[in-house]
Formats: structure tokens, sequence, C-alpha cells
């Protein structure tokens, strides 16, 4: 455990204001109930923050997805196209 003691992990939280990492984040979970209301404030931002990223992390990738999928689709569209139209010649030949 990355904190052995509450004094410590109030000292993270409060002290120290870089940003906490996913594992401190898990590591603080026993001292939730203990660490001051400022600690508390600064845990609420850094999970809100991180909640943030994640969600704009999951909407950069749906992006990609959604461009790629676009792609397909009007490549399927071609295809059934152009399949139509040798469908139509074949059936115009015989």
């Amino acid at each position: 455990m990355l904190f052995p003691s509450l004094q410590s992990a109030d000292a993270r939280l409060v002290g120290n204001s870089s940003k906490l990492t996913p594992s401190e984040v898990r590591d603080l979970i026993p001292w939730v109930s203990l660490v001051s209301e400022k600690g508390m404030r600064r845990l609420h931002v850094e999970l809100l923050l991180q909640d943030l990223e994640a969600v704009q992390q999951f909407e950069r990738s749906s992006s990609r997805l959604s461009r790629w999928l676009l792609v397909l689709t009007i490549v399927l569209v071609a295809l059934t196209a152009v399949m139509t139209f040798y469908t139509y010649l074949l059936v115009r030949l015989r």
C-alpha cells in the first residue's frame, strides 16, 4: 500500500499539487472517510478530471471508428452498384 498512514494520504492530497495517478487513487480508497475536507475536495476534482479524460479518449476512438464505418459503407455501396450494373449487362447480353 502506497499510503501507510492517514497523514501520508492527507499530505499527498493537500500538500502535493501534482496529478494523482490511477494507482494512487486506488491506494487512497481506504482513507476516503478519514481524509480532511480539503483533501476530499481535491480527490473529487482529480476523479472528475480523470473521468473527463476517459470520456474524451472514448470520443476520439469512437469518431475514428465512425469514420472507418462510413468509408466501409461507401465501399460496400459502390461494390453493390458495380455488381448490379454487371448483372444488368449479363441479362441484356443473353
